[in-house]
């Protein structure tokens, strides 16, 4: 449909739907473009601002979670606290147990002394008594899986949360005892120390973060143990909502993530020494209202372009085709009547290319009247040049004629070698004006060139041996005519002659995939280095080099008729060879 518009619209028509058309595509493609790039740019900033605010809340939770876990080791190590506690061979006194109870209380002071805001220390034996200083938060037979974590990290800080009037987060360490007699180690309770969830999160209140944004922390299993947001606390996210880091594998930490209220933008990242993830997120529709802003702003400005786009291509499209109008209104009808003797005269003078086309018109059908007067002259030349070259034809046949006649009375008279030479003399003569077309088939050019060797051996007689060997499969090829005879007659002039001793002259055919190569070799005198560099250039130059006419004209012909890379190449050392290989098409068809 397209191309039937183009055909039958009218000039202004086109012009004026390819100027929009090549306006308003890379107008829109820009304003596309931009919008993504726009949009990219202010969601990669925001992931940015997120991924700053999760590393510094990152570096203030690790610096007080190692504190806390120092702590505890304190305790766990302080044999005045713990052997009266746990220990159940000690053997003291009771004042010695109320005394490690006030240094358990003492202990509990300085945390806060130190910054470390805790709600209870309490240190639990192996059976389930519990020692503790401070508020008591902690029961210790509401849930038990956690003292599996604990045992197996062996030592190691074990974090956690618990519900007990009130949310709690709590750092607890293994303590242990080395049985001499058993070689072994055998544990003897657990040193926790707890914190209020609403202190735990405001170690991050100096942290700087956008409208709507949070900090949260969550368990391996998802649920929100702490954040900025006291309400998601003790909420659970969807399933596989954060990937798990695996040996070797770097994770992608951010991601969109719904928690019932809507989308929001998440960057997270594991806590250290902790099976927790930090978690800072945001308002995806804080980035969709900014990103829905510059959008507006980019799709009116692309409008309004739009709109000056069309008015301007109207004004131009008027302006190009009026005096188009006029110049075809002038000329149709005496083009059609096939007048092209007449020059108009534009009725409105412009300085434009509009105008300059007009006159390259009106000098076009100048052009063509004076070419269709020459045409009928060159029709008039071209009859009589066939009838001269009809007669001239007259004349080789009679010289051919002529030879056979001499051949035959060198018969009579017995004299076989000087009938022989005639014969291939006459091959020769036959060969070249045989018929006008330019190709032939191997075989016949091998004949061809049979006879010419046949002419020479009568003047080098033993001092030269020409072999030639060609499969038969490649008689039939296509080459063109006269393209080995002056390859030998070059290897005779320039390679045996000028060389004593050398007489061999070998010609040999092989495929090589698609295409045919025939190699001339020759064992005379051989080309030198900067002589052979400079008959290569001239290959493509011919007028660089005016000594090896045969060799360039050859070359030039298999290159115009064949088209790269056919035509010739040559290798040769010096006082040794020379080789000149012809590449050709293998093809087996015989055209003109």
């Amino acid at each position: 449909m397209m191309k039937g518009w183009m055909i039958g619209g009218s000039v202004r028509s086109q012009i004026l739907i390819l100027l929009l058309v090549f306006i308003i595509t890379p107008t829109t493609i820009i304003s596309v473009f931009t919008i993504d790039k726009f949009s990219k740019m202010i969601h990669r900033n925001g992931m940015d601002m997120m991924e700053t605010a999760l590393e510094h809340s990152k570096e203030n939770l690790s610096s007080f979670m190692e504190g806390a876990a120092d702590a505890a080791l304190l305790i766990m190590t302080n044999p005045a606290i713990i052997d009266p506690i746990l220990k159940t061979n000690w053997t003291g006194n009771v004042q010695q147990k109320i005394s490690a109870s006030n240094l358990l209380e003492k202990q509990f002071y300085e945390l806060k002394i130190h910054g470390i805001r805790a709600k209870e220390i309490a240190i639990v034996s192996a059976s389930g008594d519990r020692t503790y200083a401070g508020a008591n938060t902690f029961l210790p037979g509401q849930d038990t899986d956690w003292l599996e974590d604990v045992d197996r990290l062996d030592g190691k800080p074990y974090w956690g949360s618990y519900d007990h009037n009130g949310k709690y987060i709590f750092v607890a360490r293994k303590v242990k005892q080395f049985i001499k007699a058993e070689e072994a180690f055998r544990p003897l309770g657990v040193v926790l120390i707890a914190f209020s969830e609403r202190d735990f999160s405001s170690i991050n209140s100096a942290v700087n973060l956008a409208n709507g944004s949070e900090i949260l922390i969550s368990d391996r299993n998802g649920r929100m143990i702490s954040g900025s947001d006291e309400a998601a606390v003790g909420q659970t996210l969807a399933s596989g909502s954060f990937a798990q880091a695996a040996d070797g594998v770097q994770l992608d930490l951010t991601g969109v993530y719904e928690p019932g209220t809507g989308s929001r933008l998440t960057v997270y990242d594991a806590l250290p020494n902790s099976d927790w993830n930090l978690i800072v997120s945001s308002p995806f529709e804080e980035t969709q209202q900014t990103q829905q802003g510059i959008k507006r702003v980019i799709m009116l400005s692309t409008g309004l372009c739009v709109v000056g786009a069309f008015l301007l291509a109207a004004l131009l499209a008027h302006r190009m085709t009026l005096p188009l109008k006029r110049l075809s209104k002038e000329v149709k009808q005496r083009i059609t009547n096939g007048d092209f003797s007449f020059w108009p005269t534009p009725v409105h003078v412009r300085q434009d290319e509009i105008a300059g086309l007009g006159q390259g018109f009106y000098r076009l059908v100048a052009d063509l009247n004076e070419t269709k007067n020459r045409i009928h002259q060159v029709e008039l030349m071209k009859r009589e040049a066939e009838f001269d070259a009809m007669k001239s034809k007259i004349k080789p046949h009679f010289l051919y004629n002529a030879l056979e006649s001499v051949r035959m009375l060198a018969i009579v008279n017995k004299d076989p070698g000087t009938a022989e030479m005639i014969k291939a003399l006459g091959h020769l003569f036959r060969y070249i004006i045989s018929d006008q077309k330019e190709r032939t088939t191997l075989a016949d050019e091998l004949s061809y060139l049979i006879s010419y060797i046949k002419l020479q051996k009568l003047r080098y007689e033993d001092r030269l041996d020409v072999r030639i060997e060609v499969p038969d499969s490649l008689q039939d090829i296509a080459i063109l005519k006269l393209v080995l005879q002056p390859l030998v007659e070059n290897a005779i002039e320039h390679g045996i002659n000028r060389r004593r001793g050398a007489r061999l002259i070998s010609i040999t055919a092989g495929d090589d995939g698609d295409d045919v190569r025939i190699r001339i070799w020759d064992d005379g005198a051989g080309i030198a280095r900067d002589r052979l560099e400079e008959i290569q250039r001239s290959l493509d130059d011919p007028s660089t080099d005016k000594d090896h006419i045969g060799l360039i004209n050859v070359h030039r012909r298999l290159r115009l008729y064949f088209g790269e890379p056919y035509g010739l190449s040559i290798d040769s050392v010096q006082h040794s060879y020379t080789s000149v290989n012809v590449r050709i098409p293998c093809k087996r068809q015989i055209g003109t």
